[in-house]
């Protein structure tokens, strides 16, 4: 697991982050982890930026612990994550809502960290 190798700091952040999403459904879920992603490659190249940033999302993932991926947005997640589990999981979520497929993945922006749903 990523969030496994994570210093202590960077671990307190992930894990101050599941607390406050756990609430939330994943609209909120998408907005506030994207918000919170996209600083941690400010200092970096673009292509280590969205690595960076994928690498926190991921470790939220791995703490949120879900068994399945249940909403588009979620799927959006999932598919940024750096875990091929996770990308297998929104796969499958997508194999199965086709109608939602185009949308999911316009909410992948090759260019920048902003995994979000066009508004």
């Amino acid at each position: 697991m990523l969030y496994e190798r994570l210093n202590p700091e960077m671990k307190q952040t992930v894990d101050s982050y599941v607390v406050r999403l756990q609430a939330l459904d994943w609209r909120r879920r998408a907005d506030l982890l994207t918000d919170a992603a996209l600083p941690f490659g400010e200092d970096l190249p673009p292509d280590k930026a969205r690595i960076a940033a994928r690498g926190f999302i991921t470790a939220v993932l791995e703490r949120l612990d879900e068994t399945e991926v249940t909403d588009p947005r979620q799927a959006l997640l999932y598919l940024a994550s750096l875990h091929a589990e996770h990308r297998a999981m929104a796969d499958r979520y997508l194999a199965e809502n086709p109608e939602v497929r185009a949308e999911v993945e316009a909410g992948l922006n090759s260019e920048t960290v902003t995994y979000r749903f066009p508004e």
